[in-house]
């Protein structure tokens, strides 16, 4: 007898794989490391006191460039199947999900580089490399910001997500660009979330057959 029922794809799932791994290298391991203006010598004793947990955290925060990377071609895909063959939501989504992953990556690089010698080099030197590893976001944010933004165009023009979140994830991106960023960035972990468990539940999209304009 035949089977009845599919396994189902976890590979939207990877989006919320992403955010976890990155709430465990933030929070659960990399914990309250020294402000941007700590003095040399409090950096330098806090990775002294840390450096095998702040190192695991570099590398957690790295993996976590895996799945995202993942659900980046996943929505890449789920754009090009909704819409029209012209449009250029899905190579916007993927610049963003690459511009995205490296900016993780090249932040735990930084931040592995610090807890690895901080006890080693000059302590200024460290104290130089913690404040810019405080204010190492730009490249991060920026991409999951043009991730979040090609994704939302492509649920209110095509529908591949509810009309509601698009809107949400656009309200996103310009937040992303204002003071509250760091807000946008806590609340786009969540909206990530919202999206994977829904692309999951929702199954593969058809191709969109009728013409439009490209984005």
């Amino acid at each position: 007898m035949e089977a009845s029922t599919q396994k189902r794809d976890l590979g939207p799932l990877t989006g919320a794989l992403f955010v976890v791994l990155v709430l465990v290298a933030f929070f659960a391991l990399g914990g309250n490391t020294p402000d941007g203006d700590a003095s040399a010598r409090k950096v330098v004793s806090f990775y002294g006191d840390n450096e095998n947990k702040e190192i695991i955290a570099a590398v957690v925060l790295a993996l976590s460039a895996v799945p995202l990377l993942y659900f980046t071609a996943l929505m890449r895909d789920r754009l090009r199947a909704a819409l029209p063959d012209r449009s250029l939501l899905p190579a916007f989504a993927v610049g963003g999900g690459a511009v995205a992953a490296a900016g993780f990556t090249i932040a735990a690089t930084m931040h592995f580089a610090l807890a690895d010698y901080a006890k080693d080099i000059q302590p200024s030197a460290a104290q130089a490399i913690n404040a810019i590893d405080n204010d190492f976001f730009l490249p991060f944010t920026t991409g999951l910001a043009v991730l979040v933004l090609a994704s939302s165009v492509g649920a209110i023009r095509a529908g591949i997500l509810p009309k509601w979140l698009g809107w949400v994830g656009v309200v996103l991106f310009v937040v992303f660009f204002t003071p509250a960023g760091f807000i946008a960035f806590g609340l786009t972990g969540i909206w990530i979330i919202v999206v994977s468990v829904m692309l999951y539940t929702r199954g593969p999209t058809a191709r969109a057959t009728s013409p439009g304009a490209p984005a």
